[in-house]
């Protein structure tokens, strides 16, 4: 993963509800504690910030002292989130303490532990969910947006999964804040659905644009030979385990141009780009961009199609969603299928990367039909049907300052018929409500695939944070 994911962890207690005075058992919040970080911990991809048990008793949060404690060592280590759970009744002066120092767009995860036994006097020891609701008043009193567990001891299926969404929506936000965007020259002409406000996303999330015009993206290109090292084993791998159905002699060229591309990449230091892709690199090189595209999703480098700016956005989102495991897939939303209900397509000229690409199908590099018209013999698709499984489709749009994320969830499925280009006919429940509420939210013609059903949720709790609205369809 490229970043570092920090969450601190509040283990509150109320010491004089820690089961030993009733039920002569003592020390529960304290192996409570215990559970929950082993939990957390399973689960991974964050590094847990939690007070050591040197630094407050049992390593529990059980006093306003105990708070301050706790939020130091949080303002130290630069926590990305904070998760909050009640270990037995809890302590809202301590768990206040802590959120004092906090500053107020820290995201909240805050969940309660079941209680302890009951004594066969009839003594309850903790009295946990009477707690829960003090903890969560000083959260929402002091103004933080949070999110909460339904009651639940941390070795259940509900606290794992839980966590482990808001982990994942931790790590979108972390990435998709102070963003990179990088932008190679300017959008087509007759592409207006592709406007942004650089201002805007500058000023909502300190994202940057770092731009460079198609002179000197190309003036790189002409300058790399075609030995160069780098060059030749980009050919060596473009070549291999597909059939080649194009120009031989442009090979070298798209081999350097997928160099140029990653060196420009790391130049700017973009986190994704968005790249013209017609019609300059035809006249001039007569060769498509799409299979470098492709290629370079495969690699890390997150590269929509045709300038579009949100739509590299949306494939950053998703891909930190699905925690960098798959590469997302620039498409269209194209079309429905002729004779399947609920089947739409996600189709673009080539530009998905290979490892999507379904069993048994053989990938091909080929002519793009589409890009031709402006150069004979426009070498450099790729073309496969993607591997069926269950997707998330996202994208985010912005209108009047305001940024809406259309969220769907379905299933690619392996049906006829066979259509040029990288696509999947994509199963949904409602297609009508998908379009409805597609064309509410003003979604655009491009969107982003992922196949991980799980981003879906993630993406969600990630716009609760991030301020987006969302639209979602299933």
């Amino acid at each position: 993963m490229k970043k570092q994911l920090k969450i601190g962890f509040v283990p509150s207690s109320w010491e004089s509800w820690d089961g030993n005075q009733y039920t002569g058992r003592g020390h529960l919040a304290e192996e409570m504690r215990d559970r929950c970080l082993a939990a957390m911990e399973k689960v991974g991809v964050a590094e847990i910030i939690v007070p050591g048990k040197e630094l407050t008793q049992g390593g529990l949060v059980a006093s306003v002292e105990d708070g301050a404690k706790a939020a130091e060592l949080f303002l130290k280590e630069n926590i990305d989130a904070l998760v909050i759970g009640n270990m037995n009744f809890g302590m809202e002066v301590a768990v206040g303490e802590v959120l004092s120092y906090m500053r107020k767009d820290l995201p909240i995860l805050h969940f309660c532990t079941k209680s302890g036994p009951i004594s066969d006097q009839g003594n309850r020891s903790t009295d946990n969910w009477c707690g829960q609701f003090m903890t969560v008043s000083a959260i929402k009193r002091r103004g933080f947006t949070y999110t909460h567990i339904l009651t639940c001891n941390p070795e259940e299926e509900r606290f794992t999964e839980e966590y482990a969404n808001f982990v994942r929506a931790m790590y979108t936000l972390k990435c998709f804040k102070q963003a990179k965007i990088g932008q190679l020259g300017v959008r087509p002409l007759l592409f207006e659905s592709q406007y942004f406000s650089e201002e805007n996303f500058q000023r909502r999330f300190g994202q940057m644009l770092r731009t460079m015009d198609l002179a000197t993206v190309f003036d790189r290109l002409d300058h790399i030979p075609e030995d160069d090292p780098e060059v030749q084993e980009t050919l060596k791998d473009l070549t291999s385990g597909v059939v080649c159905e194009m120009n031989q002699e442009k090979l070298p060229l798209l081999a350097r141009y997928e160099v140029a591309l990653k060196h420009i990449y790391k130049e700017l230091g973009a986190d994704c780009m968005a790249v013209c892709c017609w019609e300059m690199l035809q006249t001039r090189y007569g060769i498509a961009g799409c299979s470098t595209f492709a290629r370079l999703k495969d690699q890390g480098y997150l590269t929509a199609c045709e300038v579009d700016v949100l739509g590299a956005l949306s494939m950053l989102a998703a891909s930190a969603a699905g925690l960098e495991q798959t590469p997302p897939i620039f498409i269209d939303w194209t079309d429905l299928h002729p004779t399947e209900e609920n089947c739409w397509l996600a189709w673009h000229c080539g530009n998905a990367a290979p490892s999507q690409c379904a069993c048994g199908c053989q990938q091909k590099l080929r002519l793009n039909e589409r890009l031709s018209v402006w150069s004979d013999n426009c070498d450099g698709s790729i073309e496969f049907n993607l591997a069926e499984g269950p997707v998330t489709c996202l994208r985010l749009v912005e209108y009047d300052g305001e940024y809406t994320m259309f969220i769907g969830t379905g299933e690619i499925v392996d049906i006829d018929p066979y259509i040029r280009g990288t696509y999947g006919w994509v199963k949904v429940k409602d297609i009508e409500a998908w379009e409805q509420k597609m064309i509410d939210a003003g979604v655009v013609h491009h969107g982003v695939l992922i196949r991980d059903p799980k981003a879906a949720d993630a993406l969600e709790l990630f716009c609760k944070y991030a301020g987006i609205r969302v639209v979602r369809a299933e």
